[in-house]
């Protein structure tokens, strides 16, 4: 059975390869502290809250955040569903499990005047990897795109017309969405592609829009190495440098700037608002701190100097 909840994520659900990962090591990792083989109908129909619980107690002796208990106990939540589904599990152990408590925190970003200036500093357009690298970031920042779906993006998901572009994305699940292109980045996209012809003259419209210094597609650590090191170091950049940090960055100034919150979840690709709402408190903490600032009775506590 757990053979077959793997396929189906993978093949009915969609799953990311990086997400079936994670849930098939949490499941395997319940299963073995349970004692049950995966493909034992008979052992999985015996599975009780109390082992669940017993599972959660030993990840929190073993000092993993609540945050990971919870997402391991959401693959835990899928595998059963799978199996109330497969009519091995006649009810559902989690129903009867209290999850432990997460406290909400809030998404790092960028300052925009740092962004703007590292983005608007001169690189050396006849360099593949210096102008590969600055492209990725821009792209990473101006669209708000996931790394996934950076490493998916071919050039023929690029669509010029004029002065108007759009990128075509695939998001999680196969979604595809649209996103508008800045007159700015569409020119810098065009001169990467003549370079990019030029360095690597046999790859194709439809073969990777980045690729590694041989011609191979990107993979998620060298993305994660370039951000991290491109970022060092430079004026105003503080905290964790990854490409997600940069994602967070465009929704937060969106939002910042008057962007509603509609638009910023079709921007990012949320399949709920839910997923979008949470930079509204970084918007609510900077709006805090100007008000502290700069309010005459804030700092004194309505006290008379």
């Amino acid at each position: 059975m757990f053979n077959r909840f793997i396929n189906y994520l993978r093949s009915e659900k969609r799953y990311s390869e990086r997400t079936i990962h994670i849930y098939a090591v949490a499941i395997q990792h319940f299963l073995d502290h349970a004692a049950v083989h995966g493909e034992e109908k008979q052992e999985l129909a015996m599975l009780t809250a109390q082992e669940v619980r017993s599972w959660m107690a030993d990840l929190l002796k073993n000092k993993l955040t609540t945050r990971t208990v919870n997402l391991q106990l959401s693959a835990l939540n899928r595998f059963f569903r799978f199996l109330l589904r497969e009519d091995v599990l006649k009810k559902n152990p989690m129903l009867k499990i209290q999850r432990p408590k997460t406290s909400k925190r809030l998404p790092d970003f960028f300052e925009a005047a740092a962004l703007n200036n590292f983005l608007d500093s001169p690189v050396d357009g006849d360099d593949y990897i210096n102008l590969r690298d600055r492209m990725i970031i821009d792209l990473l920042y101006t669209t708000g795109i996931r790394r996934a779906e950076l490493i998916a993006l071919c050039p023929v998901d690029i669509y010029i017309t004029g002065r108007d572009a759009v990128l075509r994305v695939t998001g999680k699940g196969d979604k595809q969405r649209e996103t508008p292109l800045t007159e700015k980045i569409t020119k810098q996209l065009q001169d990467y592609l003549t370079l990019r012809q030029t360095a690597f003259p046999n790859l194709a419209a439809n073969d990777c829009l980045f690729v590694t210094k041989k011609g191979k597609p990107l993979y998620p650590n060298l993305v994660n190495r370039l951000v991290r090191g491109r970022l060092a170091n430079q004026q105003g950049f503080t905290g964790k440098k990854s490409p997600h940090v940069l994602r967070h960055s465009l929704a937060t100034h969106l939002l910042n700037n008057g962007a509603d919150i509609m638009s910023i979840k079709e921007t990012l690709g949320h399949a709920n608002l839910a997923a979008t709402q949470v930079y509204t408190h970084n918007s609510f903490a900077k709006l805090k701190k100007v008000y502290i600032n700069a309010h005459p009775r804030a700092k004194s506590g309505g006290q008379k100097k």
